[in-house]
Order: C-alpha cells, then sequence, then structure tokens
C-alpha cells in the first residue's frame, strides 16, 4: 500500500513537474514576443519622431523661404511703383514737350520740318519703350505674385511638398506586395534659347514584377511649384474624341477637385483616357511631353514624378528626376 502511494506520488511529481516546464516554457515565448513587440513599437515611434522633426524642418524652411519671398516681393513692388511713377512724368514731360512743339510749329520758318518729324518719332519711340518696362514690370509681379501664392499652400499643407489627395505620395512603399514591381525612368532632353529653354522627355512605365497592372496615373511634382506648366501630346478629356479602337494611347489631365489643388501647389496628374493592363515585362510610355522653363525667372527647376496604380494600391516613384540649372 505504501509502495502504491509513493509510485502515485511520484508520477504527481513527474506530471507536476512536466506542467511547469511547459508553462516556463509558454511564459518564456511571451516574454520573447513581447520583447520583439516592445522593439518594433520603440522603432515605430523613432521613426515617427523622425518623421515629425523632418516635417518641422521643412516647415521651417517653407516658413523662412516665404519669409524671404515676401521682403522681395514687398521690394519689388515698392521699386515697381516708384518706377510707374517715374514713368508717368517722363510720359507726362514728352506729351506737354510734344504739345509744346505741335503749337509753335506755325510755319516751315519756326523749326525744319524734318526735325520735327524726327523728333516726334524718337518721343514715340521713347513712349514705347516705357510702356514695354512697364509691361515686363507687371508680367514679372505676376510671377511672384504666383510663387508666393504656391508657398503660402505648401506652408498651410505642413511645409512638406506632400499631395492633399487619395494617392499618398510621401507614404512608404508596402512590403507586402513582393509581386509588384514597377521601374519608371524618365528620358529627356534640354533645348536652351537665350531666354527661355524647353524639357521634351519620354516616361517609359515597365512592369518587372510578377502581377499584371492596371491603369496608372502620373504625378509630375514641380519645384519651384509655378514652374508647373506640362505641353506637348497631352490634352483635356473633355477636347478628345474617344475611340476605343485607336491602338495609339491618348493622355489626359485629371480633372478632379483635388488634383486641382495639387495643381495649385506645383503637381500635375496625367492619366490614359482609356483603361489598359500592363502585363509582366510589358510596358507603357508617355511620348513627347515639354516643359517650357522661362531663364529669366527660375535659376533652377526640379520635377519628381510618380506613377500610382489605384486598383493595387500601389506607387512608385521614378528612378531618375528632371534637375535644370540655369
Amino acid at each position: 500500500m505504501d509502495e502504491q502511494k509513493e509510485a502515485l506520488s511520484y508520477a504527481q511529481l513527474v506530471n507536476r513537474k512536466q506542467y511547469y516546464q511547459e508553462k516556463s516554457l509558454k511564459l518564456e515565448k511571451d516574454f520573447i514576443f513581447a520583447n520583439e513587440r516592445i522593439s518594433s513599437l520603440e522603432n515605430q515611434l523613432k521613426e515617427v519622431i523622425s518623421k515629425r522633426k523632418k516635417r518641422e524642418e521643412n516647415a521651417k524652411q517653407t516658413a523662412e523661404q516665404l519669409k524671404e519671398l515676401k521682403v522681395s516681393y514687398k521690394n519689388l513692388q515698392e521699386k515697381y511703383q516708384s518706377e510707374v511713377k517715374e514713368y508717368e512724368h517722363k510720359l507726362a514731360a514728352l506729351e506737354e514737350e510734344a504739345e509744346q512743339l505741335r503749337k509753335n510749329q506755325r510755319d516751315d520758318r519756326s523749326i525744319d520740318y524734318e526735325t520735327y518729324q524726327q523728333r516726334v518719332r524718337s518721343y514715340e519711340q521713347l513712349l514705347s519703350e516705357v510702356q514695354e518696362e512697364i509691361n515686363e514690370k507687371d508680367k514679372e509681379l505676376t510671377v511672384y505674385k504666383r510663387r508666393l501664392n504656391i508657398l503660402e499652400k505648401r506652408l498651410k499643407a505642413g511645409g512638406e511638398l506632400q499631395v492633399s489627395i487619395k494617392p499618398d505620395l510621401n507614404k512608404k512603399e508596402t512590403l507586402e506586395k513582393p509581386q509588384i514591381k514597377v521601374m519608371p525612368y524618365i528620358d529627356y532632353a534640354l533645348i536652351v534659347d537665350k531666354s527661355r529653354c524647353l524639357i521634351r522627355g519620354d516616361l517609359i512605365i515597365e512592369n518587372v514584377g510578377e502581377q499584371t497592372l492596371g491603369t496608372p496615373m502620373i504625378c509630375f511634382r514641380f519645384y519651384p511649384g509655378d514652374a508647373a506648366i506640362i505641353k506637348g501630346r497631352i490634352m483635356n478629356a473633355a477636347d478628345t474624341d474617344y475611340n476605343k479602337d485607336d491602338q495609339q494611347l491618348q493622355w489626359v489631365f485629371l480633372e478632379s477637385d483635388w488634383a486641382e489643388e495639387a495643381k495649385e501647389r506645383g503637381e500635375i496628374w496625367i492619366h490614359p483616357l482609356s483603361s489598359v493592363k500592363i502585363n509582366t515585362n510589358e510596358l507603357v510610355t508617355l511620348s513627347d511631353f515639354q516643359i517650357p522653363i522661362e531663364t529669366k525667372y527660375y535659376d533652377h527647376v526640379s520635377v519628381e514624378v510618380f506613377v500610382y496604380f489605384q486598383d493595387s494600391d500601389y506607387k512608385v516613384k521614378s528612378v531618375n528626376q528632371i534637375l535644370i540649372n540655369v
């Protein structure tokens, strides 16, 4: 009887030992998992803090640029007003002198007629030059007004070149879609003239992943934002005749409220007129886009390009960008 009790007690001890071993192993696994979770959260927190610091720095830089531009704009406006007054005085003096010449021109003996005509022509030429200078100052003020407005909008948006739209271009690419991979790249050339230059190029979008992709949406992001102009084989949707049998891909500007808001901050969105499918190892091309730049107002222009696939919730930045220093 005692031997049975002793055997039973020993078996209970073994079971109890095994139970606590399993419990200890489970707690150890939970502890390791908790440490990994804590480490992941700490990394996420560091990333959030880093992004916030970067946004604050960008907002500060944009605010400083805005402040400098406001000062430049104010000085330019004061200079413009001063020059306009000076030109007005010159115009008034010239008109008065011309009127005096007309009054004194009573006969050919008072002043030689040919000399009089030369003076009149010189006054008219001077008046034309003054008017051209005033028009040029008006154009320059318009450019700075637009640039000032864009900087203010970017500052309100948080200081970064963010797009307040459904496609989040500043969000990191997700790692959960390894089968999706797209390689966009820009092939462009620069044509330079005295007062302007022209960028002509093609955007090639190549599907190098394993999954067929749908219709791409393209965003051209300009800096400075007021340089955002694209021409070429891109049309407004309302001006394009849709023909589903047409084999050539037609590109149009995206027309929506958020696209208009983005354009005011220097971002232009483009998409194909009809839906397309890009199979693996296939590509589509936005051919012969043109970006005119007036070198008088811009000493440098940079253009980033993003491609967004709405069906797959996938976006990618072009492997190269356009960077012009003039």
